[in-house]
């Protein structure tokens, strides 16, 4: 068994669905010109990426069953259709049905990878590998502006960006077939009612309503933080551009700790001090009233999350692991409704009362997911 290609297929595939995320945001003006659509219609580009993340678990539940080799294999072809469909699409709805397809690859590579790296790794050293595929995730945010913007403003086309990505889930096809399969389940009799059972299962529910909470602090923090920063601070948008890459420091940071730390100190105690650098730090960010103080509060932040959520995923591998992608899918099954939810809702609270209520909302959510945490934690 090569833990090395396992982990360099793993970080490979992380890299570029994240990229791919985090590609968006930064050429939404130039989408809405390619497309010939409204500013405030590009956000709709990803309903479709949001919406099969709801289906996810379904196909957990197989992975479970049949090999979660064949799954993640089975969502990098589903990623590939999608990025050629976008890459190559002259209207805007063909690029959000690629951008559909590349949902769901999303969202089941992000579960599956490191549900299959920890068939391989034990628990005991689960909190490095999440550390090390997160990390990607890391990187990804700190290119993806670059490089989304240096390909449309050298290319004036979106082909250059996708391309690359479908060239190299390719690779990560190619090299799946040197690896070996994953653990199967022993219940043979998987089905979907597993997935109620996990629902049921007083630990799973706690675990995914804290995945939802600390997931919607930094999807909300983030979402109007370039708008803050222009309305708040008058930022130029290459002044936002440079926030969002230290900011994105802050993310490296936070996962290399786990990598190196976590376990040496325990998943959970880890998560329990980064979760509440997360809660403290977040609080005051709305009442900072210059930039250099927002930015290292914001840092900390970053720091926070990133390094409490890549020690939790870890702890979440373990929770049920004879349903291990089922579980797991669950977990992106949260992180897909809550996008869904907030894309709906959103627009009306940031109307309704600026960034001070979305940032209240971050930290009643950061406050409530640490405090499950410990609950959940508390007789272990």
């Amino acid at each position: 068994m090569n833990l090395f290609l396992i982990f360099l297929t793993g970080f490979l595939i992380h890299l570029i669905v994240s990229m791919e995320l985090n590609t968006i945001s930064p050429i939404a003006p130039f989408l809405a010109n390619y497309f010939n659509i409204a500013d405030s219609s590009v956000i709709r580009l990803g309903l479709g990426f949001s919406l099969v993340g709801l289906f996810v678990p379904l196909l957990g539940v197989w992975a479970d069953k049949y090999g979660k080799k064949k799954y993640i294999s089975f969502s990098l072809i589903i990623y590939i259709i999608g990025t050629l469909i976008s890459g190559f699409a002259k209207t805007s709805l063909v690029f959000a049905l690629g951008r559909t397809f590349i949902g769901l690859a999303y969202f089941s590579l992000n579960a599956s990878v490191i549900s299959y790296i920890s068939d391989f790794v034990p628990f005991e050293k689960r909190g490095k590998a999440a550390g090390i595929i997160r990390i990607a995730f890391g990187v990804a945010i700190l290119v993806s502006p670059l490089y989304a913007t240096y390909i449309v403003n050298t290319f004036n086309n979106i082909k250059g960006i996708y391309i690359p990505f479908a060239i190299i889930a390719l690779i990560c096809l190619i090299l799946l077939t040197r690896l070996p399969e994953s653990k199967k389940s022993n219940n043979k009799n998987i089905d979907f009612r597993d997935v109620l059972e996990i629902l049921k299962d007083p630990v799973g529910l706690k675990l995914l309503i804290i995945q939802f909470l600390s997931i919607t602090s930094p999807y909300i923090f983030f979402s109007y933080l370039g708008v803050y920063l222009n309305n708040d601070f008058n930022l130029s948008q290459l002044q936002i551009g440079y926030i969002y890459t230290i900011l994105a420091c802050g993310t490296v940071i936070g996962v290399t700790l786990c990598t190196f730390i976590s376990d040496k100190i325990g998943k959970e105690k880890f998560t329990k001090i980064f979760f509440t650098l997360m809660v403290i730090t977040i609080i005051p960010i709305a009442y900072v009233k210059s930039i250099p103080a927002f930015t290292i509060i914001a840092i900390l932040y970053a720091i926070g999350i990133d390094g409490g959520w890549s020690a939790f995923q870890a702890i979440c591998t373990e929770a049920f692991p004879e349903k291990r992608t089922t579980f797991m899918t669950l977990l992106s099954f949260t992180n897909a409704l809550m996008i869904i939810l907030f894309s709906i809702f959103g627009p009306c609270l940031y109307v309704l009362k600026g960034y001070k209520l979305i940032l209240t909302i971050a930290s009643i959510s950061s406050s409530l997911a640490l405090l499950l945490f410990f609950n959940v934690t508390k007789k272990r």
